[in-house]
């Protein structure tokens, strides 16, 4: 590479960087000025500008004098120079930073401007273009300050006055306006400051009003106040939800710290929340209370102060200055979950006590039913005599077929409680699965018989032992068959069939009855819960045999399915464990799914249907 191409590239890079630098460091200089009471960001940025205004002030009034061929050698011209150039910012900048409210200051500045203007044109010994180009410009100054039209007005009225000013200073003169070439390149290069001045200030108006309408659209989104916070608490600024939900106007809460509004028992949790982003963290969390203020029930009282509980979230400010917080409101969450917990709490004292009392009650009525049961017994067997009358034989049996009946009722009760408590005993042994069948179709024969209903089990010789709680799987059994067999009309089929599915003992429990209806499905194994037709409430029964049942089934950590089509049949499936993983003190988990599909009158899955059975029984 030649040597001046390398010293040029290397002067460009040097000129690419100090010029950023320079232009940073006299923007952090500027804001050093800047009150430090003023939280708003806008109100910040605005005093920086004026800060920059006065420091640049005298630098133009210096050039403007110097064009009007003020010498260096004239005492009077060096100390105007001097003070202007010293004194005024200082002064202006100094009455800035003690401010909080920077308009009078601006005001002034803007008045001394416009007059030294004045003074310089009317000492001059000659019309002066700068002066004029800085008299037409002092709206334009105004304009890069406060970026708004208000300001405007004043400073407009203010560049009359000062042209006229002007205008009569040059009539009184009779002189032509100078054009020497260092007040033209003065002029020319101040024209060009104010072209890219007004450029800036243009872009950075549209990029803000872009960046605000994306910051509104998202605000506007989120279901909270955006909060900007800075290092010291202090609210920065906050979004346009913020009066709707705290009930202030948003310039009453800029500049205030936080702290105060958030309720005496939660300022260690908020102070802590603050602590954790300070400390550097990337996000911090915290359910606080904040004072807010709400219209009153009352019409006697304008509003009424209250506290509501918000979800503060936070992050870093990406411009590094304090943080991002968005404040949600949770007010109505918390008190769903308190009542939640108060319900739950009901709910709990409500069980308690049903258990209680079906404990009690079924002890109180267990002792005078076996007396019922057993001296009705002793009367049947005509142990202490002869009944003398047909009639109270039969009265006999009723009382003592109808205290059996109780006596299984309040046994059932007993269990369902027992199995919701999760009190349940259940006592994992080895026994053959085969010989509970074979028990249970014993047992169930006669009332098979009686209704003239085959009763049938083909039970997989691969089953062999099982481990489980054999009283309570031999009840499981019992209940399935009992129903059954009391839902099968005359001349019916009640099959029992077991196999081994993957570690899993399968048995089911099917018949050809009346069926159940889809919508009474979902409703099946819950206590007391009876399908109701013209049949069914001819029956005896409480709806308690299901569910002691699917309770059972689930303390050995096994899933019940029932498979149904009205007036075709019923098929249940009940899948425990084999190797009895028992699951004793477990939630029983869901309502175990009606899984409803077509019956099937040939079984794919025990081999043979039930007419096949019907001829083979």
């Amino acid at each position: 590479m030649p040597i001046h191409s390398a010293t040029h590239s290397d002067t460009a890079n040097t000129g690419s960087r100090w010029w950023p630098e320079i232009a940073s460091r006299f923007g952090d200089l500027c804001k050093r000025w800047v009150n430090t009471s003023v939280a708003c960001p806008v109100a910040r940025d605005r005093d920086a500008r004026m800060a920059g205004a006065f420091l640049a002030m005298p630098l133009l009034l210096a050039i403007a004098a110097l064009t009007n061929h003020v010498l260096a050698g004239e005492m009077g011209g060096i100390v105007s120079m001097v003070i202007g150039v010293l004194a005024l910012p200082m002064i202006f900048c100094g009455a800035l930073v003690m401010s909080k409210d920077s308009r009078k200051i601006g005001l002034g500045a803007l008045i001394a401007y416009g007059a030294s203007i004045c003074a310089i044109g009317m000492a001059s010994p000659m019309p002066n273009l700068l002066l004029w180009l800085l008299a037409v410009a002092i709206p334009l100054e105004a304009w890069f300050i406060y970026r708004t039209q208000r300001p405007l007005r004043l400073a407009g009225g203010l560049s009359v006055a000062v042209l006229i000013v002007l205008l009569a200073a040059t009539l009184q003169k009779n002189a032509d306006v100078g054009l020497s070439p260092l007040t033209l390149l003065a002029s020319l290069a101040y024209c060009a400051t104010l072209l890219i001045r007004i450029a800036i200030g243009l872009i950075q108006r549209v990029a803000v009003a872009r960046r605000d309408d994306r910051v509104a659209d998202l605000e506007t989104a989120i279901d909270g106040v955006v909060v900007s916070l800075g290092a010291d608490g202090l609210v920065k600024s906050l979004s346009s939800k913020a009066q709707e939900q705290f009930g202030i106007a948003r310039n009453l809460l800029i500049g205030t710290p936080l702290f105060e509004r958030v309720h005496v028992a939660d300022r260690v949790q908020f102070l802590g929340f603050l602590s954790d982003m300070k400390r550097g963290a990337a996000k911090a969390n915290v359910d606080v209370k904040l004072r807010c203020v709400a219209p009153a029930k009352t019409s006697g009282q304008p509003h009424h102060v209250r506290f509501a509980t918000y979800h503060l979230s936070a992050v870093p400010h990406s411009q590094g200055e304090g943080f991002l917080v968005v404040a949600t409101d949770i007010s109505q969450a918390v008190a769903d979950r308190s009542a939640l917990v108060a319900a739950r709490r009901e709910v709990e004292t409500v069980e308690i006590t049903k258990g209680r009392f079906l404990s009690t009650v079924s002890h109180e009525l267990r002792t005078p039913l076996n007396s019922i049961i057993g001296f009705s017994d002793i009367l049947l067997q005509e142990i202490c005599g002869k009944l003398p009358d047909g009639r109270q034989r039969e009265y006999v049996e009723l009382v003592h077929r109808s205290g059996n009946h109780l006596l299984s009722v309040v046994n059932a009760i007993l269990d369902v409680s027992k199995i919701e408590a999760g009190a349940y005993p259940i006592h994992a042994e080895s026994f053959a699965f085969k010989d509970t069948v074979a028990m249970v179709h014993d047992m169930m024969t006669h009332q098979a018989a009686q209704k003239n209903v085959t009763l049938c089990d083909r039970v997989s010789p691969r089953i062999g032992n099982v481990i489980a709680d054999n009283r309570a799987i031999h009840q499981v059994l019992i209940n399935l068959v009992s129903n059954a067999v009391k839902f099968t009309e005359t001349g019916g089929v009640v099959t029992i069939d077991a196999q081994i599915e993957d570690d899993m003992l399968v048995f089911s429990v099917s018949d050809t009855g009346i069926g159940i209806a889809e919508a009474d499905l979902k409703t099946l194994g819950q206590p007391f819960r009876q399908v109701q037709n013209d049949y069914t409430r001819a029956q005896e029964g409480t709806g308690l045999g299901l569910a002691t049942v699917k309770g059972l089934v689930g303390l050995h950590g096994g899933e019940l399915t029932i498979k149904s089509v009205l007036g075709q049949g019923t098929i249940v499936d009940v899948r425990i464990p084999r190797s009895g993983r028992i699951a004793a003190n477990d939630e029983l988990g869901d309502e175990f799914a009606a899984n409803i599909v077509d019956f099937k009158e040939i079984s794919d899955v025990k081999g043979g249907s039930h007419g096949e059975a019907r001829k083979s029984a």
